[in-house]
């Protein structure tokens, strides 16, 4: 499969369900259009950007576009007090980038014992994580995102000998939209379990008096 297919589906996927007004599925609601288009746009624009950093033997590339995103999904995180929303967001991130780094490493030494994919593992781990970490999804999103840089910076020193770690390439974010898609799924399927919940358990006490 070619690089980049998985994430512009999933991506239309997204776009259709939130112009058709079911954005409450993908979880990314959006308050200001106008900005979200220009965001975008600029993201895309410097996306093939690249700078090369080098760590002893180890490689990083970075692509300008997926950086920027990164900074500006932390900085419009909201909550009853900023900084420790987003402290909060960024140990989830961490603790989910270093399992989901781990799990390629293990499966670059030996693909052998996975559960669904050598490839799809770690994103859906990291999903079921991020679900488990927040119920919103742009900090869903956000944590995803830093979450798959710490990933490939893991699995990067890991590795033995020379190592290119890649941030914001095509098949890093085939694997990133792989992640938020596990989330939403999982999000969706808690929610309509507490949804049965709230609904038929309280039914047997109705009946014992009181106001």
């Amino acid at each position: 499969m070619n690089a980049g297919y998985i994430s512009i589906w999933i991506m239309l996927m997204a776009f259709i369900l939130m112009a058709t007004g079911w954005s409450c599925l993908v979880g990314l609601t959006v308050k200001n259009g106008k900005w979200l288009v220009v965001t975008i746009a600029v993201c895309a624009a410097l996306q093939p950007v690249r700078e090369t950093f080098r760590l002893g033997n180890m490689a990083i590339h970075v692509y300008a576009g997926t950086i920027l995103l990164m900074l500006i999904m932390l900085l419009v995180m909201s909550g009853p007090v900023v900084w420790d929303s987003r402290g909060y967001l960024l140990v989830c991130a961490l603790l989910a980038g270093m399992i989901w780094g781990c799990l390629r490493k293990m499966y670059s030494v030996d693909p052998v014992f996975f559960w669904l994919d050598p490839l799809l593992d770690g994103p859906i781990a990291a999903g079921v994580l991020a679900a488990a970490f927040s119920t919103k999804g742009q900090h869903q999103f956000t944590v995803l995102l830093y979450a798959g840089a710490i990933a490939e910076l893991v699995h990067a020193m890991l590795q033995r000998g020379s190592y290119e770690a890649s941030i914001g390439s095509l098949q890093w974010w085939d694997s990133l939209w792989i992640a938020f898609a596990a989330t939403r799924v999982v999000s969706l399927v808690f929610q309509a379990l507490k949804n049965g919940v709230v609904r038929f358990v309280p039914i047997p006490w109705r009946n014992k008096g009181g106001s």
